[in-house]
Parts: structure tokens; C-alpha cells; sequence
């Protein structure tokens, strides 16, 4: 088994003919903000399907706790603690904020969903008490992010950014252990990408989570990340802090397609 609290060893996928990603490996430590860059194409948001169950890999295995998720059905992984954004945000746009987060404060719900339902059509002790907590809880985390504003609005009413902060905290509400952030500033506005790296620290102290996340705002993933991976063509270029990496001529390459002499660009 491995020593790293998530481990993605040596994962392959192929579409057909085109080899999508090859024999990807790396660890993110518990507690860490781990980010993954890379230019389009270059195989992220697949590697996260992979993670999340929505593709098996051809080879490789992804633990997680000691568990290897490959083996895991999707759903599963959820339960474990795993969680996950997308690059747009899939809500159910008939819902509230509220009751968008609610939802999700389910899963610590004891019994499983079919038990859930039935106490809750019966009205037991037991169900009144869990239903108090998923309330007291989903009006916390839609505190924490700035949403109280927004709590009786539905998804469909709500702005593109305020959008992508209830899909936060919703994922958030389910209590992750390791956090997929698939581009979480895409589409925001400047003064909300700002503030969302001093955010995400602030949740990695307060929740203890930890973060693997994909961002092509290279101020804001470099200013927050213990470690980069960078991805090109499905194949891991680089690893290491956000100096070494943004050094590493490979990395250099794969985004300008080759150094840049600002000498000569200004003569």
C-alpha cells in the first residue's frame, strides 16, 4: 500500500487510437493544495474523470485512504470523501441555494438515502434532529461563502460566478477529504478571482481538506499551490514547487513554444 494519502499510480487511457493520457504518477500529502497545469488538451480534466469514476483507465490505480478508487464505483468514491467541481456548474436549477446545499448535507446523513426517506415520512425524533443539523449546517457553509444574500434564490436566477460559489458549497457541505477544483475561477469575475485564492487557504485550514485542482490563472495557482504537476499531451512534464516549475524548460516550451528575450521583443 502507499505512504501518500492519494496516489495516482500510473494511469493510461486511450480513446481509440489517441493515447490521452500515459502512465501518469503522482501523490498530493493531506492537507496540501496541489496544482494541476497544463495547456488544452493536455489530458487534466480527463485525468479527473478518471479520478471520479466517469472512465476506467487501461492501466494504473488511484489510492485513496489505502482504497484503490479504480475499483470504486462512482458513487462510492463520494462516500469516501472524495468531491468535485466541473468546469461549469451542474445544479438542479428548480432548487434553491438553500435547498441546493441541503441536499448535499445529506450524505452524513446516518442510514443511507432509503432510511433517510422513510424517518423522515415518518417523522421520528431521530429524523426531526438529523433535519435540524442539515439545516444548521447548509445555512453555515452558505455563510462561509458570502451567500446568505442568495439563500431563497433559485440556481437559475443566480450570476455565472455566484453560481460556481454554490456549487463550492455544496461540494463543500458533503465534507470532502481531497477536493477536485476543475478551473474554479473560469468565468468569474476579476474582483472574484481575487478573492478566491485567500478562500480556498482559509477552507483548507478551517474544513482540513485537501485540494488537487486544475487552473489556468497561473497568478492565482501558482500563489496558492505547495506543489505543481504540470501536464502535456497526457504526460506528466514537471513536478515541484511553483518556482521550480515555472523554470523547468519543458514547462516553458509547452506554454510559449520556447523563452521569450524580452531584450529583443522591446528593441
Amino acid at each position: 500500500m502507499p505512504d501518500s494519502f492519494f496516489e495516482i499510480a500510473g494511469i493510461s487511457l486511450r480513446f481509440g487510437g489517441l493515447q490521452v493520457l500515459n502512465d501518469v504518477s503522482f501523490t498530493v500529502e493531506q492537507g496540501e493544495i496541489v496544482g494541476l497545469i497544463g495547456p488544452n488538451g493536455a489530458g487534466k480534466t480527463t485525468l479527473f474523470d478518471v479520478v471520479s469514476g466517469f472512465h476506467k483507465p487501461a492501466g494504473g490505480h488511484i489510492w485513496f485512504k489505502d482504497v484503490d478508487l479504480v475499483e470504486e464505483r462512482p458513487y462510492r468514491r463520494a462516500w469516501l470523501g472524495l468531491g468535485r467541481t466541473f468546469q461549469t456548474a451542474r445544479l438542479f436549477q428548480n432548487e434553491t441555494v438553500l435547498d441546493t446545499v441541503k441536499t448535499a448535507c445529506h450524505r452524513r446523513m446516518g442510514g443511507g438515502a432509503l432510511v433517510s426517506t422513510l424517518r423522515g415520512a415518518l417523522g421520528t425524533p431521530s429524523s426531526v434532529t438529523a433535519e435540524r443539523e442539515v439545516e444548521e449546517r447548509a445555512q453555515m457553509m452558505i455563510a462561509r461563502l458570502g451567500l446568505d444574500d442568495y439563500s431563497n434564490k433559485l440556481c437559475s436566477e443566480l450570476s455565472y460566478g455566484t453560481l460556481r460559489l454554490t456549487e463550492l458549497a455544496s461540494m463543500l457541505a458533503m465534507e470532502p477529504e481531497l477536493v477536485l477544483l476543475d478551473e474554479p475561477s473560469s468565468g468569474i469575475a476579476q474582483r472574484e478571482t481575487e478573492a478566491l485564492g485567500p478562500l480556498l487557504l482559509e477552507l483548507r485550514e478551517e474544513l482540513g481538506a485537501t485540494f488537487l485542482l486544475i487552473e489556468h490563472d497561473m497568478p492565482l495557482i501558482m500563489g496558492i499551490s505547495d506543489r505543481i504537476v504540470a501536464l502535456a499531451s497526457g504526460e506528466i512534464l514537471a513536478q515541484g514547487t511553483p518556482a521550480e516549475v515555472q523554470a523547468n524548460d519543458q514547462v516553458i516550451e509547452s506554454y510559449l513554444g520556447g523563452r521569450v528575450d524580452l531584450d529583443e521583443v522591446v528593441a
